[in-house]
């Protein structure tokens, strides 16, 4: 399976050289002599950031899942003989980069699920036939998210996602040193009440929860 690189920025980089090229010509008619170096370094830097996008966008790109191994850009065949690992995970809340695949050993992220056309379905399936027991879907091993309420005067939402997805990795790692220490930050954990955030009675409650879950006796 060979994927197929999104094509994100062109349109992008085209209206930041278009906006460029309009505050060039605004300075280069402008009379005002602080106001025409404002444009003009304004316009400048416009187009080198249009550039810089648009060189990103054309970028070789080369990822395949195959038989014989992951193919990367920068790296070309990884045998499946040398990959330990390949790991379906999520950045660490609140980062929102999406799903991105990990090579071990190393823990490297060699590719981002955002940046393909290929669905994430479409990826699993490939990784399953092809990567056999070496695929770890931690996504779904973790489980779906709790659907906590969003309230006035709730909990801080980045400190318990992160609360939250410490506990689920405690619970595949087995490490009981792991679980120990996750229990105890669950069990007094530093919740912080802000504006707009997760209702408190229902966090507490699955805190708890979680706790029980990485009790010495399970």
């Amino acid at each position: 399976m060979e994927l197929q690189r999104r094509r994100r920025s062109f349109g992008l980089a085209l209206l930041v050289a278009v906006f460029a090229v309009a505050a060039l010509a605004c300075a280069w008619g402008s009379d005002n002599g602080a106001g025409r170096l404002i444009l003009a370094a304004g316009g400048v830097f416009g187009l080198v950031v249009s550039a810089v996008m648009v060189r990103d966008e054309l970028r070789p790109f080369r990822f395949t899942i195959g038989p014989d191994g992951v193919t990367t850009t920068r790296d070309g065949l990884v045998a499946w003989s040398a990959i330990e690992r390949v790991v379906l995970d999520e950045p660490v809340p609140p980062a929102m980069s999406g799903p991105h695949l990990i090579l071990q050993p190393g823990d490297r992220v060699v590719l981002k699920l955002q940046d393909v056309k290929q669905s994430q379905a479409e990826i699993v399936a490939a990784l399953q036939r092809h990567a056999g027991d070496r695929f770890d879907n931690r996504i779904a091993r973790r489980g779906a998210d709790p659907a906590f309420l969003t309230v006035l005067r709730g909990y801080d939402p980045g400190r318990i996602d992160n609360l939250v997805r410490r506990a689920k990795d405690a619970l595949l790692s087995g490490d009981p040193a792991e679980r120990a220490e996750v229990r105890a930050a669950l069990e007094h954990p530093e919740l912080l009440v802000v504006v707009r955030g997760y209702d408190r009675a229902q966090v507490e409650a699955y805190l708890h929860k979680l706790a029980a879950r990485l009790g010495p006796d399970r």
